[in-house]
């Protein structure tokens, strides 16, 4: 499979920003209700968001993207 360029700081930076958004997003929905669909969404959200980014760069850049905390 042919993938894109590596990621470089901006992208990675804009990448990160995204993926705490979502991980949030889907950390407040399971908080107010673990097994509503807006639970479920929003964790399908950062699921896509990782499978979206290992198909256009490959898994070795995924793992360059910062794990975030909480």
């Amino acid at each position: 499979m042919q993938f894109l360029e590596p990621l470089g700081p901006r992208t990675i930076v804009r990448l990160e920003d995204k993926g705490e958004l979502l991980l949030k997003m889907y950390l407040s929905e399971r908080a107010k209700d673990p097994s509503s669909r807006a639970t479920e969404s929003s964790l399908n959200n950062v699921i896509a968001l990782r499978h979206t980014i290992t198909q256009m760069y490959g898994e070795s850049e995924v793992g360059r993207l910062s794990q975030p905390t909480f």
